[in-house]
């Protein structure tokens, strides 16, 4: 017995790794891995193959994008020369490429059972639906779930989740010209976590209200989100598998060039594979906690990928609040929009707040 598993490849790497990892303990062992991409879709693959080629036999087939016809040659013809002996299971889950690659590949597959006579090899397809609040469900071809939460049992490393889609943590150096015209250096560090006095003043310059500083404003939030997720992994010990992180550095992988700007996340939380960015501001006017809207659901895509969420932690009234949600809605035509805006009302219950959130926007329980 043993198992090929084909894994369709689009410009979204992590889904196909969170499949990848969850289907090694659901399918026949040996298994064998094969990745299916396009020439547009090489460095999604190459990043797939760095965080997966240690764990796995694996290797991959490049085909065209848009013809199905020639989608359907090059995966029969590569089965034809390289179907692992053995093989009893032949499984394709289609999270990322196009329809015509997922299509064709599994069309190829039911060819190759024919041409083979391979009566006994079974062929299984499967998927993630992103759809639910309570995390990625992988389901089966027959409805069947295979996984109800796709983020229990994934380590919350936000390294692995950078790299998948194309960036890169600190330490590194960036170099920038300043107003006088002199060229500097500023070393970005790697993400920090904060230690107990840090939490402590944050926790109390947040109680108090006074003497707020935008650092003191992160160290709060940071620790009441920590503290959420503690209470939170008490309830549900399976919920345990989460990490924060403080001042996270961020630019695209491979930069050559020192100067190129990367950019700068408050407070990171990293629960399973999904993240939370928490940009922190002491302002309350409309247009300051607008832009930092924009910003903050621009960056958590580009770290976190579609699944990401993001919080903004302002001074702005209840009524600023949802007026700039909804603005920020029509401006990104999303209607589920992944972010949230809370004001100076939720700093003395701050942490009741992210227990609240988490467990329902969020679906962590």
């Amino acid at each position: 017995m043993g198992t090929l598993l084909m894994l369709t490849v689009g410009t979204n790497p992590l889904p196909v790794w969170v499949a990848l990892h969850h289907l090694k303990d659901n399918l026949p062992t040996p298994l064998h891995v094969r990745l299916v991409h396009t020439k547009e879709t090489k460095p999604e693959r190459d990043r797939l193959l760095v965080w997966s080629r240690e764990a796995f036999s694996i290797d991959t087939i490049e085909t065209v994008s848009g013809n199905p016809a020639t989608v359907r040659n090059d995966i029969i013809q590569n089965l034809l020369h390289n179907l692992p002996d053995n093989t009893t299971h032949l499984h394709v889950h289609y999270t990322g490429g196009t329809k015509v690659m997922c299509v064709e590949t599994v069309a190829a597959a039911e060819s190759i059972k024919i041409v083979l006579s391979l009566q006994n090899m079974d062929i299984e397809t499967s998927y993630l639906d992103p759809r639910a609040d309570a995390g990625a469900t992988l389901i089966d071809r027959n409805g069947n779930v295979l996984v109800s939460d796709t983020r229990k049992g994934v380590e919350p490393w936000l390294q692995r989740i950078a790299e998948l889609n194309g960036f890169e943590l600190g330490p590194f150096p960036y170099e920038y010209w300043d107003e006088l015209g002199d060229n500097l250096t500023r070393n970005c560090p790697a993400p920090n976590t904060l230690i107990g006095e840090q939490l402590a003043k944050g926790r109390t310059a947040l109680n108090s209200g006074r003497h707020l500083t935008p650092e003191l404003l992160e160290y709060g939030a940071y620790a009441a989100f920590q503290d959420a997720l503690v209470d939170i992994s008490r309830e549900c010990p399976d919920r345990n598998n989460y990490r924060l992180f403080h001042k996270v550095y961020v630019r695209r992988a491979n930069v050559s060039d020192a100067s190129v700007k990367p950019f700068e996340l408050d407070v990171v939380a990293v629960l399973g594979y999904q993240i939370v960015v928490v940009s922190c501001t002491l302002a309350s006017d409309h247009a300051t906690v607008k832009h930092k809207g924009m910003e903050a659901i621009l960056r958590m895509r580009q770290l976190g990928g579609v699944e990401a969420r993001a919080i903004v932690l302002c001074r702005a009234s209840q009524k600023a609040q949802q007026l700039i949600q909804a603005e920020l809605k029509e401006a990104t035509g999303h209607a589920n929009l992944s972010l949230e805006i809370w004001g100076k009302d939720t700093w003395y219950h701050l942490q009741h707040t992210f227990h609240h959130y988490v467990r329902t926007a969020f679906g962590w329980t």
